[in-house]
Order: C-alpha cells, then structure tokens, then sequence
C-alpha cells in the first residue's frame, strides 16, 4: 500500500462515518512517518494496521474498549526483533493523539507493527 492508495481508503472510511476527522488526520501522518522510518513507498501487508489504526482511534473517542490479546500471543510479539521500533511508532502515535492509548489497543497496534515491519525489514 502507498499514500494514495491509503488515503483513497481513509477518504472511505471517513465518508462512511466509520472514523472521525482527528483519526483520519492522526492515521494518515502516522503513515506518513511510518514509510519514511522502513524506507520505503510501497509498505506491504500494511492494510490491516493502518484500517486498524483509524478505527481504534474512533473507538477510544467514543469510549469503546476492546480486550486485550492472549498474554501467549504477547509473550511473542514481544520477543520480536522489531519491538523497540514497534514501540516507538506506538508512543508517536499518543503524542499525534495528545492522550494514552488504551493498553488493549497498544497491544493490538504492537501485532500488527511487527507483522508489517516483518513483511517489509
């Protein structure tokens, strides 16, 4: 996926009230950053996490909460090679959302980074 393709899918989202203004423009910068850091333009198996993204930027604002994942599928994400860069993209993320993210949601992003950043580093 690139930016325009991405963007086509947050317009989407977006004209479907399926995400609010403030995740479209947190999600689209986060993609942004996102390719300049694997350097790359077209980032492959990136449409789960950056549909994800969005959505549970929506979620977290109208106050819905998702349950965290197995502690075993933690205990390998967390094993990951990539999970320092994982977690940065994770802290960038609550400094464009100017809040925490839930820890549910945190460990959900964690997986999909570190499926993303295995397809593409």
């Amino acid at each position: 996926m690139n930016l325009e393709e991405y963007n086509q899918r947050l317009q989407l989202l977006l004209e479907e009230n399926i995400i609010t203004n403030e995740a479209h423009t947190v999600a689209e910068k986060v993609f942004k950053n996102f390719i300049a850091v694997v350097g790359k333009e077209e980032v492959d198996h990136a449409e789960m996490l950056f549909t994800h993204l969005p959505m549970a930027l929506t979620r977290i604002q109208n106050g819905e909460e998702v349950e965290k994942p197995s502690a075993l599928i933690m205990k390998e994400i967390e094993e990951s090679s990539h999970i320092s860069c994982v977690k940065e993209q994770v802290a960038f993320i609550e400094s464009l959302w100017n809040k925490p993210l839930p820890q549910g949601e945190k460990e959900y992003l964690y997986m999909h980074y570190v499926t993303v950043l295995n397809a593409n580093c």
